[in-house]
């Protein structure tokens, strides 16, 4: 993944369109940069606009915990402090940060995040933040929803947002932190930067598996000791008495069943005697039914015969009056066909004659209406009879007239221009006085600053350093030697007052010598003025050579100071060169423009002198000056309708002849239509008294029903008679039948309720003699009695056996579940043992343990290059972090004992640690540090900028945000951003 460029707009101090370009000069070929400008200009933008367009956040947005602390918008609006839609600058009404990078499939990508105001206005509302991604090379847009999109380029590139943030972006605060936190913090912040989380949700996964299993175990153990079993004694006991309440139940059963076949006999012959006798009164009704039904079809049979007589004679007598009616209808048929014969033609005459008129009308309103255009049109033509030279010679009027307005623009545009370069001129003449005066005093304070640098060093020339440093030891060193023969005198009082007795020339009592050099030493009395005059002494040379240290880092701090002001000076001068330059540029600008002007003001006059001939005065000039474009629109529109008005008065006098011999021939044809409508309506009207006369004839025959009708009706009333008769025949016959049959049924029912009676008797009597045997041997307890008893005690019984019976049951198939629940307890709970816990603690700690050792492997091999004195290593068993000294044989130190400097080189080699510990899987082309290295002195900053160009060795793009001089001076392509006022900066690439 490498990225190729970065882009934005209005995004928090930088305001407008900026963009770092890393595919074009010098960034290309740059293999480490600075983002360089003072604190608070806008440099860690950049990088914010670098994350916002591939993720929609920024580490510094994500910062904000206190997600709950709302912050005001305008119109009162309110948004969580972590929106990154903050970022937008106040005043401005959209924004967006854009990224181009290679992804890891090799195409290039382009990732762009936007958000606006509502109504684009400035103190419109925030609106929802737009992600697109547009593939570049093959020009084509990712579609899909945020989410999707975000997602999409997370698979493009390989890494997560703090994946991102490791590898690619690094921030050593939070590796500071990290170095010196408790190991809680630490624990923390590893799970956050490393990823470790995964194993804190392993673990507390194994803790509540663990607590799931042990709970399933114990309720399945709980619910087996709850269920109830019987002894032996007790199951043979109930088992015995269910047998004997079977036998019992079987005996009474049967007489059971005996008593009710008895029963239903008496029940059943009763029934038959009661269903006879219905039946009986049934078939006697039907029989009297019957016979009146068969003595009404009798008298209907005979009325049938006499209306079919009735019916024949009336027929007989109409016969006359039909063939009277059938030869009237010959004659009405004929005479409505002729009547509407002669009112189709009439309605035809009708027809033709109202057309001819209408076409006549037509023609006449047309011809007056070509009579009234011809006469406005010829009154138009007279009234602007005298701007007919106009019309005619439109077009070369244009071309004078664009021309002059051609000039008239040219003309007004030069004049704002020379305003605008004469009010730039005024300003670079103040900026050259501004520069000059700041040239002038950068110049005056070069020349103090020479100064002082000649009288530091003559100063320290004239102290001898080296001697100083010899004087000081030497000093020190017999001070030491005091103090520890003082330390001996004291530890050793006996051997003082022995050498106290020595006399030089006599022997020593214990080495025999004569010579005793130690007398002549100095006596414990005199050792402590000596000591403290050598304490003086030694704090003398300190204080001397802690004033020559500071006056060299004076020096130093000076002769820093000397290069800062000569590249201001030069800074000025080039300035006041450009400034210059632009004056000249300027003076150049507005002699080009005056001559513009001229040949402008030249143009405009012959233009305008030679419209002035074709509308033959310059009165006209007024309304053009007012209006240019709708002065030539009206010129255009007058010509064009006078145009349009000739070619329609040609035309209509043209027709207007055709017109008048139109209307002469259809009044020609109105007369000879006229006499055939009147013709027509006579034939209509004498045709229509006919008919009339016929159809009142008619209607006095036969009701004015057609006889074909009436035979008909005849015929159908004759067949109607028939078949009635047929029918009232067929009833006679049936219903004779049914009586006979029903007399028959009557006389079988009888002698069946006879025989029926005597079954009756026989059966109640056999139910009495089974009632007193049942009583004699029961002693007078009845079936209804003992039945319920022996089948309650039999089913209380066989439910207790059988609830036995499954319950056992229910034991034997819960063992088995409760022996795997046991075998799965006690495998989450050896789990549990080693790495489940509540808070996920355990394992996390086990892995973050090895995941601690793989990063400081990285580290270490980082710190290697910026410095070989130290090596990382973790404290046993813990999270906390030891520094092996080498310079001081491998002394272990802790961590607070490093100096600021020294911190930040090992959090600078944990912070690339870290990145290639991401990274280790692809290959990551950029990287950017956003740290100061202000805590470092001139070696280890060297150190660090040697570690930095080694990573731009292995192919990597570095950037450093950073204000120290050394720093940005060493480093020779800069991105620098730059305070402009106001809040404002801009960013430019050097």
């Amino acid at each position: 993944m490498k990225v190729l460029a970065i882009r934005g707009r209005n995004l928090a101090s930088l305001e407008g369109e900026f963009e770092v370009d890393f595919t074009v000069e010098p960034l290309l070929s740059a293999g480490i940069f600075a983002i360089s400008g003072p604190t608070g200009a806008g440099k860690s933008t950049i990088l914010d606009a670098m994350c916002l367009a591939l993720f929609a956040r920024t580490p510094r947005t994500d910062q904000a915990k206190e997600n709950n602390v709302k912050l005001r918008d305008v119109n009162e609006e309110v948004l969580p402090q972590s929106d990154p839609r903050f970022l937008l600058r106040r005043g401005t009404a959209s924004g967006y940060a854009e990224v181009d990078f290679r992804a890891l499939n090799g195409h290039r990508y382009r990732a762009r995040w936007s958000v606006g105001r509502a109504r684009d206005k400035e103190n419109g509302r925030l609106q929802n933040p737009r992600v697109t991604l547009y593939n570049i090379d093959k020009e084509q847009e990712e579609q899909g929803t945020r989410s999707e999109l975000q997602s999409r380029i997370v698979e493009l590139i390989g890494l997560t947002f703090d994946q991102f943030t490791r590898s690619v972006l690094l921030a050593q605060n939070d590796f500071s932190t990290f170095l010196k936190a408790e190991q809680g913090e630490k624990a923390s912040l590893l799970e956050k930067l490393t990823g470790t989380e995964l194993y804190s949700s392993i673990s507390r996964l194994i803790f509540e598996k663990n607590a799931v299993a042990k709970e399933a175990y114990d309720k399945i153990q709980a619910r087996i000791q709850g269920i109830e079993l019987l002894t032996e004694e007790a199951e043979q006991e109930l088992q015995t008495r269910l047998k004997e309440s079977e036998v019992t139940f079987s005996a009474l059963e049967k007489a059971k069943a005996e008593e009710q076949a008895l029963q239903e006999a008496v029940k059943s012959t009763g029934q038959q005697i009661a269903t006879r006798q219905e039946q009986q009164k049934e078939a006697a009704g039907k029989l009297l039914r019957a016979t009146e039904l068969l003595n009404t079809a009798r008298k209907e049979y005979e009325q049938g015969i006499q209306d079919e007589q009735r019916s024949e004679a009336d027929f007989k007598a109409l016969q006359q009056e039909l063939q009277q009616a059938r030869k009237l209808d010959v004659q009405l048929n004929e005479a409505t066909r002729s009547a509407k014969e002669t009112e189709t033609r009439l309605r035809d005459a009708l027809q033709r004659k109202k057309e001819g008129e209408d076409k006549l009308k037509a023609a006449q309103t047309k011809q007056e209406r070509s009579t009234a255009e011809i006469a406005r049109l010829t009154d138009w033509r007279k009234r602007y009879a005298s701007k007919e030279s106009i019309a005619e010679q439109l077009s070369a009027l244009l071309l004078y007239l664009d021309a002059a307005s051609a000039a008239r623009q040219t003309l007004e545009k030069a004049g704002k221009t020379i305003a605008s370069i004469r009010q730039t001129a005024e300003r670079l003449a103040i900026q050259l006085k501004t520069v000059q005066q700041t040239a002038e005093t950068k110049r005056a304070a070069l020349q103090r600053t020479e100064e002082s640098i000649r009288v530091s060093e003559q100063e320290l020339k004239v102290q001898d350093q080296e001697a100083l440093e010899k004087q000081l030891e030497a000093v020190r060193a017999q001070r030491e030697n005091l103090l520890i023969e003082q330390a001996r005198q004291a530890a050793s009082g006996d051997i003082m007052e022995l050498r106290k007795k020595l006399q030089e020339g006599s022997p020593c009592p214990v080495c025999g010598s004569t010579h005793h050099p130690a007398v002549t030493h100095a006596t414990m009395s005199e050792m402590p003025k000596q000591i403290a005059a050598l304490t003086l002494q030694l704090q003398q040379l300190t204080a001397r050579k802690t004033a020559y240290t500071a006056s060299e880092k004076q020096l130093n701090q000076l002769r820093q100071q000397l290069l800062q002001l000569h590249k201001e000076l030069t800074e000025a001068e080039q300035s006041c060169t450009d400034i210059l330059g632009r004056q000249k540029l300027a003076e150049t600008q507005i002699v080009r423009e005056e001559s513009i002007c001229a040949e402008s003001k030249e143009t405009l006059n012959k233009s305008l002198s030679a419209a002035n001939s074709l509308f033959g005065n310059d009165e006209w000039q007024k309304g053009w000056q007012q209006d240019p474009d709708s002065f030539r629109e009206t010129l255009t529109t007058f010509a064009r309708s006078w145009h349009e008005n000739t070619e329609r008065l040609q035309q209509l006098q043209r027709e207007q002849s055709a017109q008048k011999a139109e209307c002469e021939s259809f009044a020609s044809f109105l007369p000879s239509l006229t006499k055939e409508v009147e013709d027509a309506t006579l034939r209509y009207e004498k045709n229509r008294t006919e008919l009339s006369a016929l159809q009142a004839e008619r209607s006095k025959l036969l009701s004015g029903q057609s006889a074909d009708q009436v035979e008909k009706e005849y015929s159908n009333r004759k067949e109607e008679l028939k078949e009635r008769l047929k029918r009232l025949q067929a009833v006679q016959t049936e219903q004779s039948g049914i009586a006979d049959q029903l007399k028959g049924i009557s006389e079988q029912i009888a002698r069946d309720l006879e025989k029926a009676s005597e079954d009756l008797q026989l059966r109640r009597k056999a139910l009495s003699d089974w009632s007193e045997s049942w009583n004699r041997e029961h002693e007078g307890k009845t079936l209804e009695m003992l039945l319920p008893r022996v089948t309650r005690e039999k089913n209380e019984y066989a439910f207790r056996l059988r609830s036995n019976t499954e319950n056992k049951q229910k034991i034997a198939s819960q063992q088995k579940e409760l022996e795997e629940c046991r075998r799965e307890s006690e495998r989450w709970a050896k789990l549990n043992d080693l790495a489940g816990s509540a808070d996920g603690a355990k394992f996390r700690r086990i892995a973050q343990g090895y995941t601690l050792d793989v990063l400081l492997n990285y580290a270490n091999v980082q710190l290697r290059d910026l410095s070989r004195r130290y090596r990382l290593e973790r404290v046993p068993e813990t999270l906390a972090l030891q520094v092996i000294d080498r310079d001081m044989c491998d002394e272990i130190r802790t961590v607070h004992s490093l100096s600021g400097g020294e911190s930040f080189l090992v959090s600078l080699a944990l912070a690339l640690g870290l990145s290639s510990l991401s990274s280790n899987r692809m290959k990551v082309e950029s990287l950017f540090i956003d740290e100061g290295f202000g805590s470092l002195d001139a070696d280890t900053l060297r150190i660090a900028m040697d570690a930095l160009e080694s990573l731009r060795t292995q192919g990597r793009k570095i950037g450093v945000i950073s204000h120290v001089q050394e720093m940005t001076e060493r480093i020779p392509v800069q991105i620098r951003v730059s305070r402009a006022g106001n809040g404002r900066s801009y960013l430019e690439v050097l």
